[in-house]
């Protein structure tokens, strides 16, 4: 008699087993979803982590409660600031004690105004580590809790000193093309007139019946002369003034005007030195180059009131030839630094405030740029031209 199989015992257990297996290939499937999934996440951390830590701009986060606290500093602070993400983290005051002390003030009313935050990047100035200035922009995220609070800042700090010194390059060029404008406007009609009052004094002058007078028709003409010269001025930063630039040597000029200086030094208890190395020639206008020099020469002696020591020298730096000029005075104070090149901005009791703003000019008609570097302990002047 064959062996019959009981279907109604098989069929529960058949189900079971299907059961069974179908819950396990779901829980495989779910595992390796998950997987994925984590792995996703991974990669994508990755790519952000990257972005962050490579980014040009300084990424952080700063929790405000329920202790202030930097939670991220991306690495490209050190760069910025010095510091690094380490010290940050070790500090939660770093970045405030960083901040320039004229812009501490609005850096502070920027942080408490929320509704401010998201909405327009702040600029201001920034310590760094080796006592350099730098200007930063700064555009913070705010983040709240469920009752409004701010709980922390996730904020991006971007260096801006090479756009504030090219705004600050534009902003000279059109104080500097508005004062050439009304120059060359105004000058010549009153050069015409103070020429034939200039000339009937001198005609006057040498009548014997006004000898008794003839010191005060020399003051008269002195001042004359002294209105002319401010006029010549006025006229060196018009701004249609073309140079006439010719193949010359910067030392050869510098050379020629030593004499001079040397003579001004003396009358200032100064004393001056040069050091002139192999440079090639250069496209100049002899007569403004002359003019520049004396002018940041003169700048130099009387920022030494009590004497002391100025040079002259000249080197090259790359494909740039450097005229530079340095005196051992007491430095340039901030406000009239960040304003330099400004017209009839002076410190002086008698200046007219066009000597530097002449300067500059004639350092943009030949294709120069003029940099300071200035401290307690002296102000240096660099030009550097361009080599033809």
């Amino acid at each position: 008699m064959p062996f019959l199989i009981d279907e109604t015992w098989f069929l529960p257990w058949g189900y079971l087993i299907e059961s069974f297996l179908r819950l396990f290939v779901a829980i495989a499937t779910l595992l390796v979803y998950f997987e994925k999934t984590r792995l996703a996440l991974i990669d994508k951390e990755a790519l952000y982590r990257l972005l962050a830590e490579n980014a040009v701009d300084s990424i952080y986060r700063y929790r405000l409660l329920p202790i202030p606290k930097f939670e991220y500093v991306s690495p490209s602070i050190y760069a910025c600031t010095g510091y690094t993400p380490e010290e940050f983290y070790a500090d939660a005051n770093l970045l405030f004690k960083l901040t320039y002390p004229e812009d501490f003030t609005i850096f502070c009313q920027f942080i408490n105004n929320p509704a401010r935050l998201d909405h327009l990047p702040q600029s201001f100035r920034l310590t760094r580590k080796d006592k350099n200035t730098i200007w930063v922009e700064q555009t913070c995220v705010p983040i709240y809790d469920n009752d409004g609070k701010l709980l922390a800042l996730e904020g991006i700090i971007r260096d801006i000193t090479s756009r504030k010194s090219l705004e600050q390059i534009a902003l000279r060029a059109d104080r500097l093309n508005t004062v050439g404008e009304m120059a060359a406007s105004v000058a010549h009609e009153i050069r015409n007139p103070m020429t034939t009052v200039r000339g009937y004094l001198q005609l006057l002058l040498n009548k014997r019946e006004f000898s008794l007078y003839r010191d005060r028709f020399e003051l008269m003409i002195q001042e004359l002369d002294r209105t002319n010269s401010i006029i010549r001025e006025y006229l060196c930063m018009a701004k249609e003034k073309r140079s006439d630039l010719k193949k010359c040597s910067l030392n050869r000029i510098i050379k020629s005007l030593l004499p001079l200086i040397q003579a001004e030094a003396i009358a200032s208890a100064a004393d001056v030195t040069h050091d002139l190395a192999e440079i090639p020639e250069l496209q100049l206008d002899e007569n403004e180059i002359r003019q520049l020099l004396l002018n940041l020469v003169r700048n130099g002696l009387e920022a030494m009131p009590t004497g002391g020591s100025l040079n002259i020298c000249t080197f090259m730096e790359k494909d740039k030839v450097i005229l530079a000029v340095n005196d051992k005075g007491h430095g340039i104070p901030d406000y009239i630094l960040n304003n330099l090149g400004k017209p009839f901005l002076t410190t002086k009791d008698t200046g007219t405030g066009l000597g530097l703003p002449m300067c500059y000019r004639i350092a943009q008609r030949h294709q120069a740029d003029i940099q300071v570097k200035t401290s307690n302990q002296g102000t240096t002047f660099f030009i550097r031209f361009s080599i033809a």
